[in-house]
């Protein structure tokens, strides 16, 4: 069940050229198509109560039903009886504004994600706050929804604590590496970074169909020489670079990579442009991983010698330090971000000087996003009352 309370009245509903005119008590106006709102009935024919799914067949609605008659019911929701069967729907005022799709309501659903670069303060919470308090849990996961990066202190350097910390947000995701991994100097590293050498900035696992969405890099000690964190904004990166390098902006948006991981036990292929766009043009993710890549062969050579100079463009403004923060985690500190935005990297460490070890984990973008929809849902619930 969802709640919508009612923050904006309708002072009147009329048809106008076939739409359903909303005109709200702020002086803004929402136009409804016929055949979008009929398929939003929210009656106990079309809309189970109980698993808060359709069961109407939408086929069943002839795609120009039309409203014959809108009013406003005694509650100030709209009433529509429809052209067909006699059909009628009562509409929230509260829903109706919420989903309202002109152009002053998309503006204010907007999410906004400023990108950053080397001047950026990692946004710090604390883990006992987030663990019991629901709004402390909603600052930082709106914070990490906006920045696609975050800090979290006072973890307790107990194992699998990552976990504790990231089913706060929801399902943890499973991958070759378990549903945790330990990241620590290996004698049989099936990955650099179980070595100790320096890792370039990249992402997790972009041999996946998917990669995974957040990560969750939780020290338990990082006492040795080196071992510092260092982090990018891959969004920052493309804006910067289609200022500057148009043409290779072009190319490492429009051209798949190949990725491959190596190790004994699976065998991972994937490929994907280093910054993919959303249909606006906006960067949705990256996948720059330079120890996991395989041959190009599906491009002929002209094009194969373009995309291989503009991943190197790329790769060298990643080593430029305008991009990149450094910070070195203590025994307790959890860092939590955006895979598919934030490039990670780690400076070479050395195992005889102390202890390193970090625990860490995945969990899907899409549980983030819900896990903001449950807490905006519980919330208008108390404005509800």
């Amino acid at each position: 069940m969802d709640f919508w309370p009612i923050e904006f009245e309708i002072e009147d509903v009329q048809i106008r050229d076939g739409d359903i005119v909303v005109r709200w008590n702020d002086h803004k106006t929402s136009s409804f198509l016929p055949l979008w709102l009929r398929e939003q009935c929210p009656c106990r024919v079309c809309h189970s109560d109980i698993t808060r799914e359709t069961l109407m067949d939408v086929t069943d609605i002839p795609v120009d039903v039309q409203a014959v008659q809108v009013r406003l019911d005694d509650k100030g929701y709209v009433v529509v009886h429809w052209s067909t069967d006699g059909h009628a729907s009562c509409f929230n005022p509260g829903w109706l504004r919420a989903n309202s799709y002109d152009g002053w309501a998309q503006a204010v659903q907007m999410k906004i994600r400023p990108t950053w670069d080397h001047n950026f303060q990692i946004p710090d919470f604390d883990a006992l706050q987030i663990l019991n308090d629901d709004d402390h849990l909603c600052e930082w996961l709106t914070a990490l929804d906006t920045y696609g990066l975050t800090l979290v202190r006072n973890v307790p350097t107990q194992s699998k604590a990552v976990l504790e910390m990231a089913k706060r947000i929801g399902q943890v995701r499973s991958t070759n590496f378990g549903t945790m991994f330990e990241v620590v100097s290996k004698p049989d590293a099936d990955s650099n970074a179980y070595l100790s050498v320096e890792l370039p900035l990249h992402m997790d696992l972009p041999t996946r169909e998917t990669p995974p969405g957040l990560q969750f890099l939780h020290c338990m000690v990082n006492d040795a020489k080196g071992g510092d964190s260092v982090l990018a904004d891959a969004f920052h990166l493309a804006k910067i670079l289609k200022v500057e390098a148009p043409d290779v902006y072009e190319t490492i948006t429009g051209v798949n990579y190949s990725f491959k991981n190596r190790s004994l036990i699976c065998d991972y292929q994937a490929s994907g442009p280093l910054i993919r766009l959303d249909e606006a043009g906006n960067p949705v993710e990256h996948r720059i991983n330079t120890f996991l890549t395989s041959p190009i062969t599906h491009l002929p050579r002209d094009e194969l010698k373009n995309a291989l100079e503009a991943k190197h463009h790329l790769l060298h403004m990643l080593q430029e330090e305008r991009f990149k923060i450094q910070y070195k985690m203590g025994s307790g500190d959890m860092i939590a971000f955006d895979n598919r935005r934030v490039l990670h990297a780690r400076t070479e460490f050395f195992p005889n000087t102390g202890s390193r070890l970090l625990e860490g984990c995945y969990v899907d973008r899409d549980e983030l996003g819900s896990a903001l929809r449950m807490l905006a849902r519980e919330k208008r619930r108390l404005k509800c009352g």
